[in-house]
C-alpha cells in the first residue's frame, strides 16, 4: 500500500466503530480521493436510513390493516355473542328481545318447580315461587348482551374468541325473606304442637290454682329456611327433610309456686259522702275497672292504663274537680278519692312507687301527704310491683266506703305505717266580692276556705317488729284555698 492509500484509510475509533481520518492538507491527490472516500461512506448511511424509514412505512400499514380488521370483527351486529348462555339456555346470535323471551320461560319453568318438606309420615308440596324465589333475568340479560361491547377493542375481540368456547352466566338469586317465612309457616304450622305455659286461675275467694306446664315439639324454622336457600334450583329438586325442635315452656309451674299469691298483703278504706250521687257513681265505676286487676312480678300497675279513659259514654258523670286551685265542676270527679285509695294501699304493700302527684288542694279523704291526684293519660298513678310475686287488686264498695285490697305472696312479720309531718302552714286568706243585687250590709259565705301546707311523709318497713327500711316519700305542697263572702253594697 502506498503513503497515499495509507494516508486515507479508515481507522477505528474508541468504540470500534470505523471512522474517516481527518483528509491531508498537502496534497491535492490526496484530497480528491478523501473525498470520494467521504462520499461514499454519507452514501451507504442514507441507504441504511431508508431501509428503516420503509420498514416503519410497512409496519404501520400492518397495524392499521389489522386494527381495521378488528374493529370489522368487532362489529356490534346488535346480537348477543355466539356461545353465550344464560342460566342454561343459548342465547347466542339472538338479539335482546329474542333472548328475553327465551329467558321468561325458563324463568316460568324454575319458579314452576315444587319442593317436596318431609315431616314424618307427610310431604307436603310448595313452588319455589310460593316460597319467595326471586330470578333477575334482565340482569343476566344485560350482562350477556355487553360481552364484546364495552373497554378496548382488544377486550372486545379477546371476549368475542372466549365466548365461542363456551360462557354461561347464571340468573341472580334472592328470596323474598318475609314470604318465605309466612309461607312455611302456613304449610307447616298444623306439625306443631308448641309447649304451653303454667297457667293459674284466680277465684273470687282470691285463691290461686296452678295449671301445670307442658313441653312442645315445633318445626326447626331457622333450619329449614336455610336448606331452602341451598336449593340448586337447575337439578332435579331435592325432598327436604323437615327438623323439629324441643320448645321448652317460659313459665312453669315451680315458678307460679314461687309467685304465688298467699294471702292478703294490705288493705285501706275511705269514706265517700253518698248524697254527692254522681260523684259516688264515678268512684263506684272506677273501682270495679280496678277490680281483679293482676299484676306480673316486676311489671308496673297503671292506674290510668287499667281504668282507661273516662268519658261520658263509660257512664262517668260531672263532678267536682281540683282545677288550678279551685273546685270546679268536671268529668269524672270524684275518682281521685280512688286512686288516693290505692296509693295507700300500695305504700302499705311495700311497692315502689313509680309515680304520683298530690293535689293542689288539701282534701279530707286521705291524711295529708297521702293522696294522688290523676287525670288521663298522662298525670298518672303507677306502682312496681316488687313484691316477688303475683299481685292481685280486690275492691269494695258500700253504701259510703271504698276498700282496696292488694293480695300477693305475703311476707311473715312485715308491717308498715305511714308517718306525715307537717312542716307549714299558710292561713287563708279572705276575700269579700260586692254583690248589687244583696241588701247594703249583707253578707253570705260562699266559699270556706282552707290552709295551705307543705307536708313531709316516710314510709317504714319492720320485720318481727324490727326497722327493716325507711322511705322518704317526699313532700307534698297544698295551695292555701281562700275564704270568699258575697257583700251588699
Amino acid at each position: 500500500m502506498d503513503d497515499d492509500t495509507k494516508d486515507i484509510s479508515t481507522r477505528k475509533d474508541i468504540k470500534g466503530k470505523e471512522k474517516l481520518k481527518s483528509p491531508p492538507k498537502t496534497k491535492p491527490e490526496r484530497a480528491t480521493k478523501y473525498l470520494i472516500k467521504q462520499t461514499g461512506y454519507y452514501f451507504n448511511r442514507l441507504i441504511h436510513k431508508k431501509n428503516v424509514m420503509v420498514a416503519i412505512g410497512i409496519i404501520s400499514i400492518i397495524l392499521l390493516s389489522v386494527g381495521t380488521l378488528a374493529m370489522i370483527y368487532t362489529q356490534d351486529h346488535q346480537r348477543i355473542l355466539e356461545g353465550v348462555t344464560v342460566s342454561g339456555q343459548n342465547v347466542g346470535n339472538l338479539t335482546q328481545q329474542e333472548a328475553k323471551s327465551v329467558l321468561d320461560k325458563e324463568v316460568s319453568k324454575l319458579l314452576d318447580q315444587t319442593v317436596k318438606l318431609n315431616v314424618g309420615e307427610q310431604s307436603p308440596e310448595v313452588k319455589l315461587n310460593d316460597l319467595g324465589l326471586i330470578l333477575n333475568e334482565d340482569l343476566a340479560l344485560q350482562e350477556a348482551y355487553d360481552l364484546g361491547r364495552t373497554g378496548s377493542i382488544f377486550k372486545k375481540v379477546v371476549e368475542k374468541r372466549s365466548t365461542k368456547q363456551g360462557l354461561n352466566i347464571d340468573f341472580t338469586q334472592e328470596w323474598d325473606q318475609s314470604k318465605l317465612e309466612k309461607n312455611l309457616k302456613g304449610t307447616l304450622e298444623k306439625f306443631n304442637n308448641p309447649a304451653t305455659d303454667a297457667t293459674f286461675q284466680v277465684s273470687k275467694d282470691n285463691t290461686m290454682t296452678i295449671q301445670k306446664e307442658h313441653g312442645g315439639l315445633i318445626i326447626d324454622s331457622d333450619a329449614l329456611i336455610m336448606k331452602v336457600k341451598e336449593i340448586n334450583i337447575y337439578q332435579v329438586l331435592p325432598e327436604i327433610k323437615v327438623d323439629l325442635k324441643e320448645q321448652k315452656p317460659l313459665i312453669t309451674a315451680a315458678q307460679l309456686e314461687d309467685q304465688k299469691i298467699t294471702g292478703l298483703i294490705s288493705t285501706f278504706t275511705t269514706n265517700f259522702n253518698t248524697s254527692e250521687t254522681a260523684r259516688s257513681e264515678n268512684v263506684r265505676l272506677a273501682a270495679n275497672a280496678l277490680d281483679m286487676a293482676i299484676i306480673k312480678p316486676g311489671e308496673i300497675l297503671s292506674f290510668n292504663k287499667i281504668v282507661g279513659e273516662r268519658t261520658i259514654e263509660g257512664g262517668y258523670k260531672d263532678a267536682y274537680i281540683i282545677v288550678n286551685g279551685q273546685f270546679v265542676p268536671g268529668l269524672a270527679g270524684g275518682i281521685c278519692q280512688v286512686s288516693s285509695t290505692l296509693y295507700n294501699t300500695g305504700l302499705l304493700a311495700n311497692l315502689a312507687i313509680a309515680q304520683r302527684s298530690n293535689h293542689d288542694l288539701a282534701i279530707t279523704y286521705v291524711p295529708l301527704g297521702q293522696d294522688a291526684t290523676v287525670a288521663y293519660p298522662d298525670l298518672d298513678l303507677k306502682f312496681n310491683n316488687n313484691s316477688g310475686g303475683y299481685l292481685l287488686v280486690r275492691t269494695r264498695t258500700t253504701n259510703n266506703t271504698l276498700t282496696v285490697e292488694f293480695y300477693g305472696k305475703v311476707k311473715p312479720g312485715q308491717a308498715v305505717t305511714i308517718g306525715n309531718t307537717i312542716d307549714s302552714i299558710v292561713p287563708a286568706t279572705e276575700q269579700r266580692l260586692v254583690d248589687e243585687t244583696m241588701a247594703h250590709g249583707a253578707s253570705v259565705l260562699k266559699q270556706k276556705g282552707q290552709p295551705g301546707y307543705v307536708v313531709s311523709s316516710v314510709r317504714t318497713v319492720k320485720i318481727n317488729g324490727a326497722v327493716v327500711k325507711t322511705d322518704q316519700l317526699g313532700k307534698s305542697r297544698y295551695t292555701a284555698l281562700p275564704k270568699v263572702y258575697s257583700v251588699g253594697p
